[in-house]
């Protein structure tokens, strides 16, 4: 029809100028696009299966282009004819019959059953045929209490993995860590993210606090609600002076627990602690080390089984097989369990609460100029 009519108006272009015509020729008006009241889109799979379905209250849609409008779409993408994914946005454009799917505005894709998770961006490419979603603008995923961020997103249907490239972020209460890249799997809630990873941690009740953690890598489960930072691993406390280096640790912000199954040291001011594992619990404001205890302050050296330091009131107690060695005296001192206090100075004093100690000390010998031995008390 259109080739007709453009034929027409060619041929009868001479027998307008012979005849003397002087009327103009009008512009055709561009077509209206039609106006549905709904808008209701269905897919299969190979098998028959629904893979995904977009509804539309209203919807305009411009038979040139094959573009349709959108207000306020919903979805759901069905994995083997089960769903799988709730989508919801502000608009959209339903391009070449749903080739092609942009959705504008307040993007939610909402993972179905109890996970509570949502991935949600201002604009997001989705292309059923590639199983793919692209976000370019605010992607971020919410799941409880975690928030991963990112300049974009790709999210794959059929691996159920988000992909987050450029400046990607994640904060969990207290937490705030910096990385180069994260992939999430929306099936189990497991997280991997590329370093160097860069944070910060603000003790709640601590007004001021910052503490900074470094990691060469994370891996973690935004579900279990746990980080794990690998090696090499620096904790930095500045308002106690307390520099933690350990390998591989873990991130617990459910529990607030700091902990690592490997051995470690650490600064505490003037004391240095060592061990085979240490555990912190931030709330009770007590950090435990519960096998390979080693203590080294100017002086003095300890080593028990399992040792416990409280930073609040500054209380420390060490358990099991405790030997203290001081250098005044060659003083070597044995007991089951030893109490001792943090002092202003960054020095641990150590006393027996009770119980069986046994000391070992050396005098040194009396002078020449006195033959009498000198007294030793304990």
């Amino acid at each position: 029809m259109r080739a007709f009519l453009a034929r027409a108006l060619i041929l009868g272009l001479p027998l307008v100028a012979l005849l003397g015509c002087e009327r103009k020729a009008t512009k055709p008006k561009d077509p209206q696009p039609f106006v549905f009241r709904s808008l209701n889109l269905r897919q299969q799979d190979g098998k028959g299966r629904p893979a995904w379905e977009l509804t539309s209250p209203q919807a305009r849609y411009d038979l040139q282009r094959r573009v349709a409008r959108a207000t306020e779409p919903r979805g759901v993408i069905y994995a083997a004819g089960k769903p799988r994914y709730k989508v919801e946005a502000t608009s959209g454009l339903v391009i070449n019959d749903g080739e092609v799917i942009q959705l504008e505005g307040k993007v939610r894709i909402l993972v179905l059953g109890p996970r509570g998770s949502v991935i949600s961006g201002d604009r997001v490419r989705w292309t059923p045929s590639r199983k793919l979603m692209e976000i370019d603008r605010k992607p971020l995923l919410t799941e409880r209490r975690s928030r991963l961020s990112a300049t974009t997103a790709r999210f794959l249907l059929d691996k159920d993995k988000l992909e987050l490239r450029g400046k990607t972020r994640l904060l969990q209460p207290e937490l705030d860590l910096r990385v180069a890249q994260a992939d999430w799997l929306a099936d189990t809630g497991a997280l991997v993210a590329a370093g160097p990873v860069k944070g910060e941690r603000r003790p709640a009740g601590e007004k001021g606090t910052v503490q900074t953690v470094t990691g060469s890598a994370l891996e973690g489960n935004t579900r279990q609600e746990v980080v794990d930072l690998l090696a090499p691993v620096r904790f930095v406390d500045p308002s106690r002076k307390a520099v933690l280096d350990a390998q591989r640790t873990r991130w617990n912000s459910k529990e607030q627990v700091l902990s690592t199954a490997l051995p470690f040291t650490g600064v505490v001011d003037q004391l240095h602690v060592a061990g085979d594992s240490l555990r912190m619990l931030l709330g009770e404001k007590t950090a435990i080390i519960p096998s390979g205890c080693r203590l080294r302050q100017p002086g003095e050296r300890l080593q028990a089984r399992e040792c416990r330091w409280n930073w609040g009131n500054q209380a420390i107690e060490a358990r099991g097989g405790v030997q203290l060695e001081r250098d005044q005296n060659q003083q070597i001192t044995r007991s089951e369990q030893l109490s001792g206090k943090v002092g202003d100075k960054g020095l641990a004093e150590f006393t027996t609460p009770g119980g069986r100690v046994y000391s070992e000390l050396k005098v040194p010998p009396p002078s020449k100029e006195r033959r009498e031995p000198a007294p030793v008390t304990f």
